[in-house]
């Protein structure tokens, strides 16, 4: 017998609260379920028929909640399916295996640089003694090329993934400490290759206290990144360095020449090194989602 899914009529009941000064809108549609004797069928039938949000008339935007299901007779149902507001705890789904939800911090870090982006300004106390011009180094003493710290964006994320019990093993978290300190290695999560460092992971379960009983809750599993952006043509003095990877390494070696007036002992980057200092491992297979 094929299941029939309808809305009943008169539904849904329901009332609008203005979400400032009340707990907000909240909804029941009530659908009418024939050809199951199966409560399970009969809800899932339900589900797929029943949107998974609606916006209210006052623009408030409800979750579906619960389904309140009801036998009327045989093979037949009255399942009510309850609408809330994003905020209330019943809109939030417990979450199954392979969900996972993220957070992130791009609050700025520093980093020293040698060479600036462009010299603004050379001045001079004796016009005799003309500021040579130093490539863009920045803090010749007349001995090393200190640099100085900026601020660089930095992007820290975390996300939190929920895996299946059976697969969470000491072997997966192995596997997890020794892939640590490792970069993307191919596109993952919309960041090119190279542009993604894994700091580690933290998680923890429960066992049940039932002689046997498998666990069935998912298990969540804290991974914590890092990211920062590949770069092309990078420009130092008068060298131009291709590429470099987001968590490669640009150091620069310097030599001492005399200034073009003669005056002057100073820096010229002659050569830029990008060094590659991490493992590369593939995040797709290593966590599960891309």
């Amino acid at each position: 017998m094929p299941i029939t899914v309808y809305e009943k009529h008169g539904s849904p009941d329901g009332r609008f609260v203005n979400p400032v000064d009340g707990a907000g809108s909240s909804f029941t549609y009530t659908y009418v379920v024939m050809g199951t004797d199966n409560v399970t069928t009969a809800t899932g039938a339900v589900a797929a028929a029943a949107p998974l949000v609606y916006l209210a008339d006052d623009s408030q935007v409800l979750v579906r909640q619960e389904f309140i299901p009801k036998v009327t007779g045989p093979s037949s149902w009255e399942i009510g399916v309850r609408y809330g507001t994003e905020d209330d705890r019943k809109s939030h789904e417990v979450p199954e295996a392979g969900f996972w939800r993220f957070s992130f911090d791009t609050t700025g870090g520093t980093h020293k640089i040698t060479q600036s982006l462009e010299t603004i300004h050379r001045v001079e106390a004796d016009p005799a003694d003309p500021a040579p011009d130093l490539k863009q180094a920045i803090g010749w003493d007349g001995k090393r090329v200190n640099g100085v710290d900026v601020v660089v964006p930095k992007l820290e994320f975390d996300i939190k993934a929920y895996y299946a019990p059976a697969s969470i093993t000491a072997g997966y978290m192995k596997t997890l400490a020794r892939k640590t300190g490792r970069t993307n290695d191919g596109a993952w999560l919309g960041f090119d290759e190279g542009e993604i460092l894994y700091m580690g992971s933290t998680g923890d379960g429960d066992v049940p206290l039932a002689s046997g009983a498998p666990r069935v809750k998912p298990i969540p599993i804290v991974h914590k990144f890092a990211a920062s952006e590949n770069v092309t043509d990078l420009a130092v003095g008068d060298m131009t360095v291709p590429t470099k990877k987001g968590f490669e390494y640009l150091w620069v070696r310097y030599k001492q020449i005399e200034s073009a007036d003669t005056t002057n002992i100073i820096p010229k980057p002659v050569h830029a090194y990008v060094e590659r200092t991490y493992e590369k491992t593939d995040f797709a297979a290593l966590f599960g989602f891309s």
